[in-house]
């Protein structure tokens, strides 16, 4: 495969930063190009689209093909990869779909709504021989990379807690106000909260149990204080979608280790040591964590390997199950459960 061609599945805020990761790879002189976009509203193709992360990205470039059926995509275009940007509720039903066709899929996170759904993602992959990768994007990204080199290497000797925080708006943009549905959306704990549950597995391995108070207001889970247990170790995370409309998103976290406290906050990461003072480290990479994980994904898609072990379906997979589980302890009023 000396060129990987792709069709981006889903016109919304999130594709906008995914087509802008193609005009980036594509302009280093990466192998790969963006040919087709599907969406199932026309005038999305066209249409500014402002999220709670930023507003739009990338703009179309003139040379694209438009559809608005993915039936119509995969008979009239020649496309080696899917990039799935749509609605949480559709992610397993157009997986399957693209992966069936033949085509290698990058889907965004959540993976898919539960993990029933999930292991029929990761099955069709297996009987199709074609690769699947989830969109778990901040194992990708240089500010949390540096959390990861931390934990790993020990140079500020061993974790002692960590405190984690996503906070938004209720998404209002959505394709007919899906975010707002329950059953289309999961809740801010399935579309938001999981970015960090996820990134803690990622940082951690896996909890020996967990305990979540959750809120409902718009939507079921929209407001989650989370455990997640290890030994040794004090780890919270907090996500709510209830913040007011005229905050902007805000995602942070702070690591105590034995020498040294580091934070991220508004986008930089401080190191404050015992001994000296507050630093900014050097970072792995200034490219945009979406970037990244495209740039991943084409890798391996290039070399014929199997999906590497930095983000694997299976262990995307693993976070809708923990999710599950801070449902079930939610519903039982906090209670602990074990995995």
């Amino acid at each position: 495969m000396k060129n990987v061609k792709v069709a981006v599945i889903g016109y919304g805020g999130i594709a906008r930063a995914h087509s802008a990761g193609y005009n980036a790879l594509k302009a280093e002189g990466e192998p790969i190009r963006l040919v087709a976009v599907c969406d199932i509203d026309p005038d999305q193709l066209a249409r500014k689209v402002a999220i709670n992360t930023g507003a739009d990205k990338s703009r179309l470039p003139a040379d694209i093909r438009t559809y608005t059926s993915v039936d119509a995509l995969i008979a009239n275009e020649d496309f080696d990869m899917a990039d799935i940007c749509l609605p949480s509720y559709l992610h397993s039903e157009y997986a399957i779909k693209l992966l069936r066709a033949g085509k290698h899929v990058l889907s965004e996170k959540p993976m898919a709504l539960n993990v029933r759904q999930c292991d029929a993602m990761i099955e069709a992959a297996r009987e199709a021989g074609r690769k699947l990768m989830i969109g778990q994007c901040l194992r990708f990204n240089a500010c949390y990379l540096y959390l990861k080199d931390c934990v790993d290497s020990g140079r500020y000797g061993k974790l002692r807690h960590l405190f984690m925080d996503r906070l938004s708006a209720q998404p209002r943009w959505g394709f007919e106000h899906w975010f707002e549905q329950t059953e289309k959306s999961g809740g801010c704990i399935l579309d938001m909260h999981i970015h960090d549950v996820d990134m803690v597995r990622f940082l951690l391995g896996e909890p020996e149990a967990v305990s979540t108070v959750a809120l409902d207001r718009d939507v079921r889970w929209q407001i989650e204080n989370t455990r997640m247990y290890y030994e040794g170790k004090l780890v919270v995370i907090n996500a709510s979608w209830d913040e007011a409309a005229s905050c902007k998103f805000k995602a942070s976290y702070r690591a105590r280790f034995e020498r040294a406290t580091v934070c991220y906050d508004g986008g930089t990461v401080t190191v404050y040591p015992d001994e000296g003072e507050p630093f900014a480290p050097a970072l792995t990479h200034q490219s945009h964590h979406i970037t990244q994980e495209i740039r991943a994904f084409l890798h391996e898609l290039l070399e014929g390997r199997l999906v590497s072990d930095v983000n694997p379906p299976e262990s995307a997979r693993e976070s809708v199950r923990v999710i599950e589980k801070l449902r079930e302890s939610a519903a039982r009023g906090g209670a602990i459960i074990k995995l």
